[in-house]
C-alpha cells in the first residue's frame, strides 16, 4: 500500500473511532436494527384478538370456540352477550376480530341442517384481516367436517373421513418464519444506511472544515485520496455483514446453507455501490445537514422498491421495470438464496454481474463528479 494512502487511511480510522456518533453508527445500528426486525417487524400474523359472541351456549358452539382457543393463532378474549357490544371492541382496537354464534347453531346442526356463524374483521389492515379470516375460514371448515363425519357414523354411513388429503412440502423455510426471511435483507438494508450517509457526510464535513482544500494541494493524487476515503467505510459495511450473520445465525437461528465466500464477494459489490453513491451525495451537498437528507432521498425508493418489504411481482408493471435501476433489488435475490436458498454462482451470477456493473458505473461517475466539483 503506498505510504500517502497509508496515511489517510490511518487518519479517516482514527477520526472514526474518536467520533462518537460515527461509532454508534457503525457499532449500535447493526444490533438494533436485528432486534427491530426480529423481534417487532415480523410478517407472522399471530395472536389475533378473538372476541366472541355465543348466543347459542349449547355444547356445540363451546366447541368450536375450543377450536380457535387452541389453534395458536387467536387469543380469545371474555365473550359478550350482545352482538351490539361488539362494536366498541372494534372501534377501540381492543378486538380484531369477533366471531358470532347464533342462538340456533346447535339446533341446526342436531338436524341436520346447515348452521352459519358470522366472522366480524377488523379491515383497517388489510393483509391481517386475510390472514385472520383465512385461518378462521379453515377451523370453522374443519368443525364442519367433523360435525358432518359424526352424523354420518350416527347414522351408520361407511364413510372416509377425508377423502382428498393435500400433502404440502414446504422448501427453504420450512417452519415459515418470517425472520428467516428478514434477517438477510437485514444485511442489504444496513449497507445502504449506514455506508452511504457514512461516506457522504464523512467528505462533506471535510468541506465545512475547509481542510479538504488543503488535501487537494497535497501531492496526494485524486484517486488516492477518495480511496483513502472510502476503505474505512468497506471495513465497516463488512462489520456490519459480520455481525448480522453471526447475531442471525445463533441467536435468532437463521440458516445459512450457500457459500460465505460468494456472500462476501457480492456484499463487496454492494458495499461498492453503497460508497459510491455516497460519494457521490457528497459533490450535491455543501453542508453535513443536506448530505444526510439528500442520502435519504435515495435511500428510501432503494429499499421500498427492492423487494425487501413489499414483492416486486405485486407492483405496478412500470414500477418493475423500474426496479431494475435498485441495486439492493439485485444483492437481496443474492442473499436470500445463499441463507434459505443454498444456491451457488451457477444461479447467481446474473445478480452478481449487475452488482458489478451498477457498482463500477456509480463509482466512475462519482469520480468524474468529485473530480469536477474540485
Amino acid at each position: 500500500m503506498p505510504r500517502r494512502l497509508r496515511h489517510i487511511l490511518r487518519k479517516e480510522l482514527t477520526q472514526m473511532f474518536r467520533d462518537r456518533a460515527t461509532f454508534g453508527l457503525m457499532v449500535v445500528t447493526p444490533v438494533l436494527q436485528l432486534l427491530i426486525y426480529g423481534y417487532v417487524a415480523t410478517l407472522d400474523v399471530k395472536s389475533i384478538p378473538l372476541l366472541v359472541c355465543d348466543l347459542s351456549r349449547t355444547q356445540e358452539s363451546r366447541s368450536l370456540v375450543e377450536r380457535f382457543t387452541t389453534s395458536g393463532y387467536f387469543d380469545v378474549l371474555a365473550g359478550v352477550d350482545s352482538v351490539n357490544r361488539i362494536d366498541p371492541f372494534l372501534d377501540q382496537g381492543r378486538a380484531r376480530m369477533a366471531l358470532v354464534i347464533p342462538e340456533n347453531y346447535a339446533r341446526r346442526l342436531k338436524t341436520g341442517r346447515t348452521a352459519s356463524v358470522q366472522l366480524i374483521v377488523d379491515g383497517t389492515n388489510s393483509n391481517t384481516a386475510t390472514i385472520a379470516l383465512s385461518y378462521a375460514g379453515t377451523i370453522v371448515a374443519e368443525a364442519g367436517a367433523e360435525v358432518a363425519f359424526e352424523r354420518f357414523r350416527r347414522e351408520g354411513a361407511r364413510v372416509e373421513r377425508v377423502l382428498v388429503e393435500p400433502e404440502a412440502r414446504v422448501w427453504y423455510n420450512p417452519d415459515l418464519k418470517s425472520i428467516n426471511y428478514m434477517v438477510p435483507g437485514v444485511i442489504c438494508v444496513l449497507l445502504l444506511q449506514v455506508l452511504t450517509p457514512l461516506t457522504s457526510m464523512n467528505i462533506v464535513r471535510e468541506k465545512e472544515r475547509g481542510t479538504i482544500e488543503q488535501l487537494r494541494v497535497t501531492p496526494i493524487r485524486p484517486g488516492e485520496m477518495i480511496l483513502g476515503k472510502t476503505l474505512p467505510g468497506v471495513i465497516v459495511g463488512y462489520f456490519n455483514v459480520m455481525v448480522v450473520l453471526l447475531v442471525g445465525k445463533f441467536w435468532f437461528g437463521v440458516p445459512v446453507r450457500g457459500s460465505l465466500l460468494t456472500l462476501a464477494l457480492s456484499a463487496g459489490l454492494f458495499i461498492l455501490s453503497s460508497l459510491a453513491l455516497g460519494l457521490f451525495i457528497s459533490t450535491l451537498a455543501d453542508t453535513q445537514q443536506q448530505a444526510l437528507f439528500t442520502a435519504t432521498f435515495f435511500m428510501i425508493p432503494n429499499i421500498l422498491l427492492s423487494g425487501f418489504m413489499f414483492p416486486i411481482s405485486s407492483m405496478p408493471r412500470a414500477m418493475q421495470y423500474f426496479t431494475l435501476l435498485i441495486p439492493m433489488r439485485y444483492f437481496l435475490v443474492i442473499v436470500r438464496g445463499i441463507f434459505l436458498k443454498g444456491i451457488g454462482l451457477e444461479h447467481l451470477w446474473p445478480h452478481i454481474l449487475a452488482l458489478a456493473v451498477f457498482g463500477g458505473v456509480l463509482l466512475t461517475l462519482s469520480i468524474l463528479r468529485f473530480g469536477k466539483a474540485g
